[in-house]
């Protein structure tokens, strides 16, 4: 049975500790999400080159409680994904983001970079494959969540390098965080999370499409 009531305390940003207090999980949940949040503001966005963009997909039966929803996202470009999640991030609201986060990763450095390594030398076999290639034969797909709080740009305000924050702790990347280039985003970035208001006009009018349904072991669930 899920608590009636629970008490909790936190640091603040200046490091003080907060008195412990009494919540139930509903005065909680109102305290600490701002007052325009909803979740039916938000939806998710993948890149999935294997099927047609600009569509709503459904994963059937992935609805983890009974009263939930199943995991319903709209595939896009890259190109649409970044403006997307670009505009977040100058509104200073940071997203959930999911990738192949062990792909031409440096994890010492915390740097991602298609050009990491150069296995095709070392092991004389040309390795090239595409996106699409490497999700139909699940040589790539998402493997880890993050959250993607920043972008760096060039003077035409076009992505350079992103950042992720991780959850491995200070020791892993630099001091928690990963950065990696614009052409590793394209490569092994499959979704994320954003509101609406961040997508533009032709992808807000497929929000009211009737989602195609995927099964649940479909290889972007």
């Amino acid at each position: 049975e899920p608590p009636k009531q629970f008490t909790w305390r936190y640091k603040d940003k200046n490091g003080s500790v907060k008195e412990l207090s009494s919540y139930t999980p509903q005065q909680f949940y109102k305290e600490i999400t701002p007052e325009d949040y909803s979740p039916s503001n938000y939806i998710m966005i993948m890149n999935d080159p294997t099927r047609e963009y600009y569509k709503l997909y459904e994963i059937q039966n992935y609805k983890n409680t009974i009263e939930g929803i199943n995991w319903i996202y709209l595939n896009l470009p890259n190109e649409d994904i970044k403006k997307a999640a670009l505009a977040s991030i100058k509104s200073n609201e940071p997203m959930y983001a999911s990738c192949d986060v062990g792909k031409q990763m440096n994890r010492e450095s915390g740097i991602l970079d298609p050009e990491m390594y150069d296995y095709e030398s070392l092991l004389g076999v040309n390795l090239s494959m595409d996106k699409k290639a490497r999700i139909l034969t699940r040589q790539s797909g998402s493997t880890h969540a993050m959250t993607l709080v920043g972008c760096d740009t060039d003077m035409s305000d076009q992505p350079i390098k992103w950042e992720f924050e991780n959850s491995w702790g200070a020791a892993s990347g630099n001091k928690g965080y990963l950065t990696f280039t614009d052409k590793w985003f394209s490569d092994y970035m499959f979704r994320i999370v954003v509101h609406k208001k961040y997508l533009d006009a032709k992808a807000q009018s497929c929000l009211t499409q009737k989602p195609i349904q995927l099964p649940m072991w479909d290889y972007m669930n």
